[in-house]
């Protein structure tokens, strides 16, 4: 847990970053068997995340159902005196550690109706993941509309090392458990208005409980940090894609508002143009605004009295904002597999690469991701 609370949001930043490509990102029940293999990067000034992952999709026509299994390993480094490497290890030296992750998902399709489950389990040296998820969807309005509900719950435990001697505890924060609950449930409708227009909107709604504070990091006097076990988080997304055929292109503006009960409000604006160059090649290009206000337990000095109830060093609890240009490069390989001997195997076969910088004021600093991914059929 030393670079969990890093490590998660570097993984938030590598998913929304590269889980939807110009491909059309994870399209539900896709009729094919495919083997995806992607590599993610991230990098901060004092962090970096490898993060390899492989998932394998096969499809049962005749039951319709598609079966799909993900394993990922992120390995992040780090000698970050704000993630708490003075504090384990005695100085700012750079220390690694790992996380171990296997999704396992079903996809079914019956008539207008999309249903779809996961199982996620992970595990680091000092904290166990379990997440279960499902989500259905359905077309109506004569396919012109779909409403769609999606369910999680992350049943997790938190433990912290003591002097990084191995001495494995639990991390009760300001409870009595390292049990920490979380509760997603995400809402949606989206609507054809115009034979090149879509639009829709979504709530998601998150409830947590349980610690959610870093053992490891200490405020500027010295003392642990301590956030509120309970947090209650909601989020209204609105988003519009418009194709524009003769040119080759969909523009994609994106608007979400963010507020929680730890005091924190933010606005995100995120606008995408999708090109298509040729049959086989498309670019994506991407500007991302984000702004926020500071929870309420922030402080600007970093310096706490020692009966304060709630202290934190987390810059993700302060007020910034960032800005987040980026690029993505997509190339279908029918072309290849058509016109070299030996090369069949390709058709459908396609390649990734995504690029994104972010510019942003907290103490985390700028930082580049990207991925580069590979799907093969079989």
């Amino acid at each position: 847990m030393r670079l969990r609370l890093r490590r998660r949001r570097a993984l938030a930043i590598l998913t929304a970053s590269c889980a939807l490509g110009l491909l059309g990102g994870p399209r539900p029940l896709a009729a094919e068997d495919k083997l995806i293999l992607r590599g993610n990067y991230y990098r901060e000034a004092s962090t970096r995340v490898l993060a390899p992952e492989v998932i394998i999709t096969k499809d049962l026509p005749d039951e319709r159902l598609t079966l799909g299994v993900g394993y990922l390993l992120d390995a992040v480094s780090s000698a970050s005196i704000a993630a708490g490497a003075a504090a384990v290890t005695s100085g700012d030296n750079v220390f690694t550690e790992m996380r171990h992750g296997t999704t396992v998902t079903a996809n079914s399709k019956l008539g207008n109706n999309y249903l779809g489950a996961y199982f996620r389990y992970s595990t680091e040296s000092d904290y166990r993941a379990r997440m279960i998820g499902a989500t259905y969807a359905r077309e109506i309005l004569d396919r012109s509309g779909m409403v769609s509900a999606t369910y999680s719950a992350s049943i997790d435990r938190v433990f912290w090392i003591r002097q990084n001697i191995r001495d494995l505890r639990d991390w009760t924060s300001t409870g009595d458990t390292n049990l920490l609950q979380v509760h997603y449930l995400n809402l949606g409708y989206s609507h054809a208005l115009h034979r090149t227009v879509l639009a829709g909107a979504n709530v998601e709604g998150i409830v947590a409980r349980g610690p959610q504070d870093n053992p490891y990091r200490k405020v500027l006097n010295g003392l642990d940090e301590s956030h509120p076990l309970d947090r209650l988080r909601i989020a209204p997304s609105v988003f519009v894609r418009w194709a524009i055929p003769k040119a080759r292109l969909v523009f994609e503006p994106r608007y979400r508002y963010y507020a929680d009960d730890w005091g924190i409000r933010a606005h995100s604006i995120d606008a995408r143009l999708h090109i298509r160059a040729t049959r086989n090649l498309l670019f994506r290009l991407r500007y991302r605004y984000y702004t926020q206000t500071a929870a309420f337990f922030w402080s600007e000095d970093g310096n706490y009295p020692a009966d304060a109830v709630y202290r934190t060093a987390d810059p993700k609890t302060s007020d910034f904002l960032s800005h987040t240009p980026g690029a993505q490069v997509a190339l279908k390989l029918d072309r290849l597999a058509e016109g070299v001997e030996g090369l069949h195997f390709l058709r459908g076969a396609w390649v990734m690469a995504t690029y994104n910088h972010i510019f942003q004021t907290n103490r985390f600093g700028n930082a580049r991701l990207g991925s580069l991914a590979l799907s093969l059929p079989f």
